[in-house]
């Protein structure tokens, strides 16, 4: 008889031994996981910084994930070999116009760094330089997100575009963060 209760009993104990055994690998488990979800939204955001080769991105401004290959989507190339994808030209406008506003490094805010700027041709889809395109704002039509900075890589596209839907043509250099922020609100 006592023979079967020791038997009985390191069963128990080799049961209870094995739940410990994976209770603390659990435990350990979830410690981790705990310390890498702090460590991670403690650490300072590099503002959607990519390479430059990059297909995908994080908007700085808007926190939303961007291909490249979307239509709406605009792009600052920097000297480093990075950039920094937009949702939208107006994110784009709205970063470009006030960079201290937005959780990018320094070297992400200083225009000085700026290889080149892209956005997209409304009508085309085709990459265009912006700082050679015009863009129209406060026209009849909208950008995917509500009011938007429509660009154009040609100024007589963008004219004609303004007198079939209203707006004002402008460029790059002409665009102030009051604009941006008058467009957005």
């Amino acid at each position: 008889m006592k023979k079967k209760t020791d038997e009985a009993t390191r069963g128990l104990g080799d049961a209870a031994i094995e739940l410990i055994r994976r209770s603390s690998s659990l435990v350990a488990f979830a410690l981790m996981l705990s310390f890498l979800l702090i460590a991670n939204s403690c650490a300072p955001s590099r503002g959607g910084v990519t390479t430059a080769n990059a297909a995908y991105g994080k908007c700085p401004v808007c926190g939303m994930n961007v291909k490249e290959s979307d239509d709406w989507t605009a792009e600052i190339f920097y000297r480093d070999q990075t950039k920094l994808l937009f949702e939208s030209p107006g994110d784009m406008l709205a970063f470009y116009t006030t960079p201290k506003a937005y959780q990018t490094d320094e070297a992400h805010q200083d225009r000085a760094n700026i290889d080149k700027i892209v956005v997209k041709d409304y009508q085309t889809k085709q990459p265009a330089d912006a700082r050679q395109a015009k863009f129209v704002y406060n026209s009849r039509v909208e950008g995917p997100m509500g009011p938007e900075f429509i660009p154009f890589a040609k100024r007589e596209d963008a004219e004609a575009f303004v007198s079939a839907n209203g707006g004002t043509v402008t460029s790059l250099d002409q665009i102030t963060s009051e604009i941006v922020r008058e467009v957005r609100k």
